[in-house]
């Protein structure tokens, strides 16, 4: 029994110490990603608001907006709820559109979620959407005085539901916080 509890605790440290050496190597990869991303958004054909506008008709509202790297290439990411914030969640759907963000026309891909995360994540927006009467692309315009908006998703911060907007100018990132109920910045 000695040797099993000893067995256990050098599988335990051998894992927190991996766990450890990981986390350690995340922000340099993470600052080089962002670095690569900001460098590419000026190639951008397509702007946010542009890309919720082509795929969010009829109910199917936006949930989230980003450019982000994919295989070196820059590409717009604009997740929606299907069937529009007075469906609950469980009735509801959640897709992701993907695509080349530096091609004449963007032709995104529709993927449909099916994995637990991704429809979590999409669940929680959900949620917090249908709480305002605030849609993305009015944070957008909002947002749009302080640089180009990469990036747009509800979090609860700080106990209160709020839009993270990041924005760059340059070679230089900014997140803001807005109030997802009032759009106005939320300090903290």
């Amino acid at each position: 029994m000695e040797v099993n509890m000893m067995m256990k605790n050098l599988v335990l440290a051998f894992a927190v110490g991996m766990a450890t050496l990981a986390s350690s190597y995340i922000p340099s990869t993470a600052q080089q990603a962002d670095q690569a991303l900001l460098r590419a958004i000026g190639n951008a054909k397509v702007t946010l608001a542009q890309g919720i506008s082509q795929v969010a008709k009829g109910t199917e509202v936006s949930t989230e907006a980003k450019y982000e790297m994919k295989d070196g290439k820059l590409m717009l990411s604009v997740y929606t709820s299907a069937k529009g914030y007075d469906t609950a969640a469980e009735d509801n759907s959640f897709n992701e559109y993907l695509g080349d963000a530096t091609a004449a026309t963007w032709a995104p891909q529709k993927e449909v979620f099916a994995d637990l995360k991704h429809i979590a994540r999409g669940a929680q927006y959900h949620a917090l959407l249908s709480m305002t009467k605030l849609a993305i692309p009015a944070i957008i315009q909002k947002a749009s005085p302080q640089g180009t908006v990469f990036s747009v998703k509800e979090k609860i911060r700080n106990g209160k539901p709020v839009f993270e907007v990041m924005t760059a100018q340059g070679n230089t990132a900014k997140t803001t916080y807005y109030d997802l109920a009032t759009g106005e910045p939320a300090g903290g």
